[in-house]
């Protein structure tokens, strides 16, 4: 009876493939163009959400949070999610400091995501006073939705070089 079954299984196997294949080729041809998958997919050229994510960043080159405050122009930050903290998207401060991250459009159905993504400052240019600086996480919260935007932010991150 098991050479019976060892011969059997196998060509049950190949029977529900084929007729899988078959059965669902008009799916297949339906969905065939790329273009359609991407559009189907929500993934298309017409973005159907936008979400960003913006703040400043700002130096105190004398460890005063309220006396003379200078902009970081060029620093790089990142959105970071979830509890493995890699970077779903990346962007540049400015000359006065101010950036803005379109975040990827998987993350746009996160619910609660200024409970789960926090903006980390990555980089700072060398030439600024708080170039060593350390960076922490900074929380985000919601600032405003309109027509399909909904606009997060980080206010102000104050850095102050290392005594």
């Amino acid at each position: 009876m098991n050479s019976f079954l060892r011969l059997l299984i196998p060509k049950a196997f190949v029977v529900v493939f084929v007729v899988f294949i078959f059965g669902s080729s008009s799916l297949l041809g339906e969905l065939s163009d790329m273009e359609e998958v991407v559009r189907w997919a929500g993934y298309g050229e017409e973005k159907l959400s936008t979400v960003v994510i913006s703040g400043t960043i700002i130096c105190n080159a004398d460890q005063n949070p309220y006396s003379n405050p200078h902009p970081v122009s060029g620093a790089e930050v990142s959105v970071v999610c979830g509890a493995k903290r890699w970077p779903r998207a990346k962007g540049r401060t400015d000359g006065s400091g101010k950036f803005a991250i379109d975040v990827p459009s998987h993350l746009h159905g996160v619910p609660n995501l200024e409970k789960v993504c926090h903006v980390r400052v990555v980089h700072l240019p060398p030439t600024s006073p708080c170039g060593k600086a350390k960076h922490n996480n900074k929380s985000i919260s919601l600032s405003s939705t309109d027509q399909g935007i909904r606009t997060y932010t980080t206010h102000n991150i104050h850095l102050t070089p290392p005594l």
